[in-house]
């Protein structure tokens, strides 16, 4: 099966991409918590590789909201582009574990 076609596929990139852009912002789980509904915890799983936590795309959204990143950068395959224009070094999302 190619990694594409499994569901958790999605979520993986979303995931990272959250922990990323979390990171770039300057904040912590726990501030990310506080400047949302969600709780410490449940960010923690999200941005978990030990865990599949899956969430809504309001959840999706609202984090994208809250960490003023476009919505599209949480799941489109290939955001290098955007991170140049963003004044963003792509290698350092290819860094990320």
């Amino acid at each position: 099966m190619n990694e594409k076609d499994n569901i958790n596929h999605i979520y993986d990139i979303a995931s990272k991409r959250i922990k990323f852009f979390r990171k770039y912002r300057g904040l912590t789980q726990e501030q990310l918590s506080m400047n949302s509904t969600f709780s410490r915890g449940f960010i923690g799983n999200i941005e978990s590789v030990k865990t599949h936590q899956t969430f809504s795309l309001g959840v999706l959204y609202y984090i994208s909201i809250v960490l003023d990143i476009p919505i599209e950068l949480f799941v489109k395959e290939n955001i290098d582009e955007e991170l140049t224009r963003m004044g963003i070094d792509k290698n350092l999302l290819k860094q990320q574990k």
